[in-house]
């Protein structure tokens, strides 16, 4: 259910084409009185590392004072997550998520192309944030 809301929101992201008036209450009814919140998230920055040539890519978004790792439609690594999606079961999926759609549907995000090699740092540079 949740990965078919997800995907419908990057559909309706997509073809709107912008943020408006109109998809901030979309954002309001599905993700209630948090639409600021995705929005400052897309104001701090969403990126997407490719790496290549395997083509594997990952997506990260900015916190309060870390980076969080992204799976679209998927996961995030980000505590809230983790407590309200995970563990408590109060919703389905955090502030960085829809940043991470909205980004995605309206190209807003940075791209970055590294090799596969430092796919493993990146992973150990991440890992070294969360101990």
């Amino acid at each position: 259910m949740t990965k078919d809301l997800l995907s419908n929101f990057f559909q309706i992201v997509k073809k709107k084409g912008a943020i408006d008036d109109e998809l901030i209450n979309y954002i309001e009814d599905i993700f209630p009185n948090k639409s600021q919140k995705v929005l400052e998230v897309i104001n701090k920055g969403v990126s997407k590392y490719i790496y290549k040539p395997s083509n594997r890519s990952i997506w990260i978004t900015l916190g309060e004072n870390c980076e969080h790792l992204i799976y679209p439609n998927l996961f995030c690594s980000c505590q809230d997550f983790y407590k309200n999606v995970v563990v408590k079961r109060k919703r389905n999926f955090c502030k960085h998520l829809l940043a991470q759609i909205i980004c995605s549907a309206l190209n807003l995000h940075k791209e970055v192309e590294l090799k596969d090699e430092d796919f493993k740092n990146l992973l150990n540079d991440l890992n070294m944030k969360f101990q």
